[in-house]
Formats: C-alpha cells, structure tokens, sequence
C-alpha cells in the first residue's frame, strides 16, 4: 500500500500527526523552530525523506545546504536537487555533489521529468526515483510505477492504479480551506491547486480540520 505524508500548516502539525506514514520534510521550512521540534519528535516514529522545496520556492537548494539540514535532522532520504529547467546532466551533476559532500547513494531520491531522464539515470546505477505530478502523464503505462515516489497528487486513481511506494501532498488540506471535500473534488475531474508559502501560515478552524481529516481518510481507503 502507497505510503503518505500530508503538508499542513504549521499551526496544525500535532493536528495531523497521527495521520502521517512518513515525514516529507520540506527544507525552507526547517528554519522554523516549531517546524523543526514537531520534526525531531515525530522521528521516533517516522522515517525523514527531506525535500529541497523546489515546488514551492522554484529554486533548486545546493547539495551543501541539503547535507547540514539533513545531519541536524538525521534524515534517513533526501530529494535530490532539481530544476524543470535542467537538462539530464545537470540533474546528474546534483546528485554526484550529493555524494560528494556526504550523502550515501541509498539515502538519494533523484526526481525525474521524462522516461529519457529515467533511462539516462538508471544506466549510471541510479535506483531510487520521484516523479512530479505534472510530468507523469507523459510516462507510458508500463514503466515501474510501483518503485518510484509520487511527488504531489493528481487523482486517487492514478495511486490505486500504480501504487508508488509514496506520495506526498497537500491537497486535502488546501481542500478544506476552500470547504470542499475530497469527494467533491474527485467529481470535478481533480483540478490542481499549487501549493504558495503563504499556505503553511494559514489558521484553519475546527471544521476545516475535520474535514481535512476526512479527506484524508477518504483518500487512503480509495488508494487501497
């Protein structure tokens, strides 16, 4: 079964904690200290794959700022640095700085644009892929789904359909903070919302959290 982990504000971190697989940590974030204690907590019972937020920043973070934010948390995966503007070898040239400032190659997750990008890495002895949302459509029905990690969510069904070992998301909480529920959006054939700094600042109230909760729970009996 696909694991998840949930992006929340952060006023709501404890409110969401049960309902998390794993911690997807996002980078910017880290320099908030109650972020980063909420982190250090739930690691006990939790495995760390830590970001480089280019979803959210659309700036690639350096290898080096990577390693001192994955030795202060003990991140156990990281995300490799990326760009939708790089080309094949300059994803590749992130992840050999990854290995030079310290990162061992079982903890580097390398995201990937295209099935060329796939093949490229995977022939230098790369194992370990995410796929972003928006380029996902363009990979064939064949490839192996079931050994990738889904960066952000389309449909349930496509996660019922391939079962990636992962995905993390925002989506049911942004949901809730617009009162709609995940089955509402399911009916409006799924449409995406990009996830903005401003949304990890956001107050929810009693209700929006309830309903959060019941999107998520939705999702995860839908992706069974």
């Amino acid at each position: 079964m696909t694991k998840f982990s949930f992006e929340v504000p952060l006023r709501h971190l404890d409110d969401f904690a049960d309902m998390q697989d794993y911690l997807f940590v996002l980078s910017f974030l880290v320099r908030d200290k109650i972020y980063k204690e909420y982190i250090r907590r739930e690691h006990s019972r939790h495995l760390i794959t830590l970001d480089n937020s280019f979803n959210e920043l659309k700036v690639a973070q350096a290898p080096e700022e990577m390693w001192a934010l994955a030795k202060e948390l003990n991140a156990d995966y990281v995300i490799s640095p990326d760009s939708d503007n790089w080309k094949p070898e300059d994803m590749m040239n992130a992840y050999r700085k990854m290995k030079v400032v310290g990162f061992i190659k079982e903890q580097i997750i390398l995201p990937v644009r295209s099935t060329q990008e796939f093949t490229f890495a995977a022939q230098q002895g790369i194992r370990q892929f995410a796929i972003p949302y928006e380029y996902r459509p363009f990979f064939p029905e064949s490839f192996p789904w079931t050994k990738v990690h889904f960066l952000g969510l389309r449909d349930p069904l496509e996660i019922k359909m391939c079962r990636p070992l992962s995905c993390d998301t925002s989506m049911p909480v942004k949901l809730a903070i617009r009162g709609v529920s995940l089955r509402t959006w399911i009916l409006a054939c799924c449409p995406h919302e990009d996830t903005v700094p401003r949304f990890f600042d956001v107050d929810m109230t009693i209700k929006q959290v309830q309903l959060a909760r019941d999107n998520i729970k939705e999702l995860k009996e839908l992706c069974r």
